[in-house]
């Protein structure tokens, strides 16, 4: 599999735009992308800006999927509440508990207050959580099905 170094590079490239254009029409700074370009994991809601961008999954941007085209929901920036619905879904279906899943992927049980509070987890985290309970990035963040 590609990193998100990797991909990100291709799309661009693919795109025949600059770095700069594609931030902008992004809707993030070209600082944040150059950023990106040098090793830095962006947030949830700049991941989706860049994956809607593009129309690719997060899970072929964050370089988890070779499988670039799938069917989508951009149509809206996720909310924090609809992760954590998925989530609570998610360790159901796996017969797990939060703390539990917590001791096995190595975060922090208490992240989950600053969930309930609004806020999304780190993309690394998503990223842990997914391979772990073997869903995509995308379902955590309503944007497809699974």
């Amino acid at each position: 599999m590609n990193t998100f170094i990797e991909v990100l590079n291709d799309l661009i490239l693919e795109s025949g735009l600059t770095k700069r254009q594609v931030a902008l029409r992004c809707g993030i700074t070209t600082s944040q992308m150059t950023y990106y370009l040098r090793g830095a994991c962006p947030d949830v809601l700049n991941a989706v800006k860049i994956a809607k961008y593009f129309k690719v999954s997060l899970n072929y941007l964050m370089g988890l999927d070779s499988n670039r085209n799938e069917t989508l929901n951009f149509s809206y920036l996720p909310k924090s509440d609809l992760f954590l619905k998925n989530y609570y879904f998610a360790l159901k279906e796996n017969n797990l508990t939060h703390y539990k899943l917590c001791q096995k992927i190595g975060i922090s049980e208490s992240n989950i207050r600053h969930w309930k509070n609004g806020k999304f987890p780190k993309l690394e985290t998503i990223i842990k959580i997914s391979n772990y309970l073997n869903y995509s990035v995308d379902y955590f963040l309503g944007i497809s099905k699974n």
